[in-house]
């Protein structure tokens, strides 16, 4: 086995997969389960129904992925590690979890026989009884394979790293602004979330009813951190150290969500061009009215909704088939059904930017991350795995997911309408658009560009000033006086 087989290849899975086979197997590790109990050596190896439940869906999911697939989903070892520990781990563990079910199926043949499954139903055509001495041939043919995997990643680990992991600030180059003195003081950013709970770090310019106060003994749930974390992320202060915001020093609005209307007194009531919402937007079709008020207060007001894209490892799409009625009267998740949304308004997309997360090596897209799909042209990446932000009192904690990209890419946006107050929202979410990185040139996955994968790449800060003191010159006519922040690099 060379070096070159351990790239992804999904299609080599895809044309060899029996998806009848693999869903036997699953039922002959449950039965095997079931029967000689979860644990075959005491705390070395268990395997419970969850377990199965996720092969199962990985199984149907690679099957049913012909055309349009998520290669991140389900990472390849090059996709997983930074240390060579975690990586020879790994390898370690997948050998023996295959050498466990090898001893496992080997004693459920010796003590129960298979006769017995001559007749059980199964998926495939083959008897369900030959399925487990066809289980055990496979399983030791993977302990073979790994054996060869972990010889060669001990040989030359280095190609099976990520590289990092970094900084978000260093991901996106909000490092380098910071370096110039670029800070958010003196800019507003509504951060429409699930709760907040106030941190000495953060200015919340609202003192109201959506902030808890643990200091005078307000309780606060997860959903309050959440909404803390992503207001930090964006703007805690300069004495937050290396975990300051990337706007440091903005004033923050916050929303919790309880619909629309209170979203749009906040827009009515401030001169925030930024709104950053890391939250799925469950819409029913009574509801469907509230968006064309929002685009109208968008419009009105010259505002740009910053979204994260969700956590469910899917694609941005337009097609609410098979369950349709389901969608339509429970609700619609606005981030992975959002496109059928937007297709309906297409307005409300100029206004709308969704984000997906990268892992911390900037060049990989979270396994969790939900894809551009449909919604390509208005979707970025940001970093969003274990970013460090605020929480309750002075404390920081670290979260992940594509709520915790959001608001790298709203800060970027804050920043820029800052020091480039003569772009409009919707000029200033097209300059960040066009300076995005394409990053799926800068890693070693082999995967190759699709926009429904990658959308229009990730953020690059520096990059997006630039651009925006280009319009801006050509906006004045000659009449622009360069920003002095950003003097070394134009």
């Amino acid at each position: 086995m060379t070096s070159s087989s351990l790239v992804f290849s999904f299609e080599q899975e895809l044309a060899t997969m029996d998806l009848d086979r693999a869903r036997d197997f699953m039922l002959v590790k449950s039965e095997i389960v079931n029967r000689l109990g979860s644990e075959y050596r005491a705390n070395t190896f268990y395997f419970d129904q969850t377990d199965l439940n996720i092969e199962v869906r990985r199984a149907e999911y690679l099957y049913s992925q012909q055309k349009l697939y998520n290669p991140y989903q389900y990472p390849t070892i090059s996709q997983l590690f930074y240390k060579k520990k975690d990586l020879y781990n790994y390898t370690f563990e997948k050998i023996r979890e295959h050498e466990y079910w090898v001893n496992y199926t080997r004693r459920f043949i010796q003590e129960y026989g298979t006769s017995e499954y001559d007749s059980y139903p199964n998926f495939g055509k083959v008897k369900f009884s030959d399925r487990f001495q066809e289980f055990l041939e496979v399983e030791l043919l993977e302990i073979l394979k790994w054996k060869e995997i972990d010889a060669i990643v001990h040989q030359d680990p280095n190609p099976y790293l990520l590289h990092g992991p970094l900084h978000p600030h260093k991901v996106t180059g909000v490092d380098e602004l910071h370096n110039l003195g670029v800070s958010g003081e003196g800019t507003n950013v509504i951060v429409w979330d699930c709760g907040f709970v106030g941190n000495c770090h953060v200015n919340f310019s609202i003192k109201d009813r959506y902030i808890k106060r643990p200091a005078r003994g307000e309780k606060y749930t997860a959903d309050d951190l959440h909404g803390t974390h992503v207001a930090g992320t964006i703007a805690a202060d300069k004495r937050s150290g290396t975990h300051k915001g990337v706007a440091y020093g903005a004033k923050v609005l916050p929303v919790e969500f309880e619909g629309v209307d209170e979203l749009i007194k906040r827009i009515k009531g401030s001169n925030a061009k930024v709104i950053s919402a890391s939250f799925h937007y469950l819409v029913n079709r009574l509801k469907m009215r509230d968006f064309d008020r929002l685009l109208e207060e968008l419009e009105k007001n010259d505002r740009i909704l910053v979204m994260a894209a969700g956590n469910d490892s899917k694609f941005v799409t337009d097609d609410l088939n098979p369950s349709f009625l389901t969608y339509w009267n429970k609700g619609i998740w606005m981030a992975t059904h959002g496109a059928w949304i937007l297709s309906k308004n297409q307005s409300l997309a100029r206004r709308m930017l969704l984000v997906g997360s990268l892992k911390e090596d900037g060049q990989t897209i979270s396994q969790f991350s939900n894809l551009p799909g449909k919604l390509s042209d208005n979707f970025v990446f940001g970093p969003g795995e274990n970013v460090i932000a605020t929480v309750a009192m002075d404390e920081f904690d670290s979260m992940s997911g594509t709520s915790m990209a959001t608001p790298h890419v709203s800060g970027i946006l804050a920043l820029m309408s800052k020091y480039y107050p003569q772009l409009n929202a919707v000029e200033l979410k097209d300059c960040l658009i066009q300076s995005c990185d394409q990053f799926w040139g800068d890693n070693n996955h082999g995967i190759e560009f699709k926009s429904e994968i990658f959308g229009q790449g990730r953020v690059n800060a520096v990059r997006a000033f630039k651009v925006a003191d280009e319009l801006v010159k050509k906006k004045l006519a000659g009449q622009y006086i360069t920003t002095v922040a950003l003097q070394e690099y134009i």
